[in-house]
């Protein structure tokens, strides 16, 4: 499925080359529904007219211009007075017209870019995507889940900023150039064929400033993300840095981040020096329009006013071109964004935990079998984990998994929660496939409890009500109670509303442990799996677990990985694995007997190091 998924990769990036610009830009709308059409419609109707008001607004003041200058002509007329007062209303509806068309253009597109954003957000579509996909999708992800994550935020942020600014701008600043010299053509096309090629040199300014500089500005934020991250992470574990004296250490990583915003903010300075300074170009043009102009009213009898209007209509048309093509590249980014939001939303994993497909047992006795499995990681397929296991675990029985490291033993979890599937051979709960089980359903079943248990940023009673959402009051209190963590809970200042911290880091190991298992006991799971639950405590608070955990095995089907041989002296059934196969198995007394055999070997391995 690797090969197939990296083929599928390529292919598709070959589709994204062949396809049109336009086409490849529509995927930035694609969350749009009716009422986002409406806005956006309104929207671009906006950023029109207002870029259509500024060469309107030239024409009108040449008008008024030539008004005033025949005003010695016919001062004191009733002539006179009408023209003054027309330009000036005039000038009040196109004040009130921009106002309202460019409230459509700031409104319409920040709505509407927050509401197409929100769709794409983690916390919504992308999030449920993300939760969809099967582990093979992680494995073969380049980057940890939490980089995966911060980068669909980020392009989330891409296209959000493309629709509310980039976009209007875009389509105000064309506006503003075709309007600019199609008013200009109008009113005096002998000045503007002459300045025509002016554009070229308007086009610097606003190409730099729009796409140089504010490029420029987006990686030095960046460069400020990269250090923020450096001081968030030491902060979050602050005790790791002082208990090692690396607050020296940390500065100057801090410090080495912050070096080459300096210098993108050296580079920026000097672009943005260059952009303000190439306006003067502007003036230059306005100097040779002048000139031109002077020369047409002079020997051709055009007016003053509009010999003005139009010198600066082309200036403002060339300037409001070079923006507007410096902001196309943010179109193609928006484009690649979108792309690879979709991209997560659209594909459908191989098991996927969304499918209501499948069947769902009406009573479950709980017993596990794996027959002949064959089995290896996506991420490396040229070493198998299985060749040919099988392994039955009785129903209501505690089997225990020992083993060196490598041994296929979290494989053996991995299977039954069916985050990966088996290449071939199967795995059985009371003799039915897994794989033709509801996946939700399947894993509802089971209770999972790991060495390193996952607590949340939130309330004890809150951690523990993640196994059951709709559970009582009384029933987290009885979970707790039979996870032996109701007496440390009770003695706390807030009881079960303590905050356990960011990954529990309030609450010790044995209380970590404690709560994870009295979340997996409300989820009265038929069948526990304890995954190296007590390796990481010391010997008491050991003691106090595996109590909570004999506790918690009682009528279930219990699959124990242990690396202390100590704990699963009751087990009903010890297996020992190596090399992905079942070497021993057999109960405590049966296995300790055999002096040579690999389960001895390993206890007195261990009694040697304790």
């Amino acid at each position: 499925m690797g090969g197939e998924g990296g083929g599928g990769g390529g292919a598709g990036k070959a589709k994204t080359k062949a396809k049109p610009v336009l086409v490849s830009f529509m995927t930035v709308f694609v969350h749009a529904d009716t009422a986002d059409v409406v806005l956006m419609v309104l929207g671009l109707l906006g950023a029109i007219a207002d870029g259509i008001s500024m060469p309107v607004m030239l024409l009108t003041f040449s008008h008024a211009y030539n008004d005033l200058g025949h005003g010695a002509d016919i001062v004191g007329s009733q002539q006179f007075s009408s023209k003054v007062n027309m330009n000036a209303r005039n000038l009040v509806f196109l004040a009130a017209g921009l106002w309202v068309m460019a409230f459509l253009e700031g409104y319409c597109w920040a709505r509407t870019a927050e509401r197409q954003a929100s769709r794409m957000r983690m916390r919504t579509r992308y999030l449920r995507a993300v939760l969809r996909q099967d582990m093979e999708y992680f494995d073969l992800k380049k980057g940890s889940t939490a980089e995966v994550i911060t980068g669909v935020s980020n392009d989330t942020t891409v296209v959000q900023d493309v629709l509310s600014e980039k976009l209007p701008y875009f389509v105000m600043y064309a506006a503003m150039f075709a309007g600019s010299y199609a008013v200009g053509f109008a009113m005096l096309w002998k000045l503007m064929l002459p300045a025509l090629p002016s554009v070229l040199l308007l086009i610097i300014p606003g190409f730099i400033y729009g796409s140089v500089v504010i490029g420029l500005a987006r990686r030095t934020r960046e460069q400020y993300t990269h250090a923020g991250a450096i001081a968030e992470q030491a902060i979050s574990s602050v005790r790791i840095v002082y208990s090692f004296v690396a607050e020296r250490t940390t500065m100057a990583q801090f410090s080495a981040a912050l070096e080459e915003s300096v210098r993108l903010g050296l580079k920026q300075g000097l672009a943005k020096g260059v952009a303000i300074g190439s306006n003067g170009i502007a003036f230059a043009i306005l100097a040779f329009n002048v000139w031109y102009g002077s020369r047409l009213v002079m020997y051709h009898g055009y007016q003053g006013g509009t010999v003005f209007a139009v010198s600066f209509v082309i200036i403002r048309g060339g300037l409001a071109l070079g923006s507007a093509l410096s902001s196309l590249k943010y179109f193609s980014e928006a484009s690649s964004a979108a792309e690879r939001i979709l991209e997560v939303i659209r594909r459908v994993p191989k098991i996927d935990s969304e499918s209501d497909t499948g069947e769902e047992l009406d009573n479950v006795a709980g017993e596990v079998e794996f027959r002949n499995v064959e089995f290896c990681y996506p991420s490396r397929p040229e070493s198998p984990i299985f060749v040919s296991f099988s392994l039955r675990v009785p129903a209501g029985r505690t089997v225990a998994l020992v083993g060196g490291s490598g041994s296929g033993k979290s494989t053996v979890i991995a299977l039954l929660e069916r985050f990966y599937d088996p290449s071939a051979g199967e795995v059985t709960i009371d003799g039915v496939d897994i794989r033709r089980l509801r996946l939700k359903w399947l894993r509802a079943q089971m209770g999972l409890v790991s060495q390193e248990p996952a607590l949340f940023a939130t309330s004890i009673r809150e951690n523990i009500l993640f196994g059951k959402e709709d559970a009582t009051a009384e029933e987290v209190v009885a979970a707790a109670k039979a996870a032996n963590a109701h007496n440390f809970i009770s003695q706390l200042p807030q009881g079960y509303d303590t905050q356990v911290g960011e990954r529990g880091v309030q609450m010790s190991g044995g209380q970590k442990q404690r709560i994870a298992i009295a979340r997996a006991i409300l989820k009265s799971p038929k069948i526990l799996l304890l995954d190296e639950a007590t390796s990481a405590l010391d010997t008491e608070s050991e003691r106090i677990v595996q109590e909570a955990l004999d506790m918690a095995s009682m009528g279930r089907t219990t699959i124990v990985i242990a690396h202390r041989l100590s704990t699963i002296r009751n087990a009903d059934i010890i297996v020992v694995m190596q090399s992905g196969e079942v070497m021993e198995p057999g109960p405590h007394d049966e296995l300790i007997a055999n002096e040579n055999g690999l389960y001895s070997s390993l206890v007195r391995l261990q009694q040697t190091r304790d």
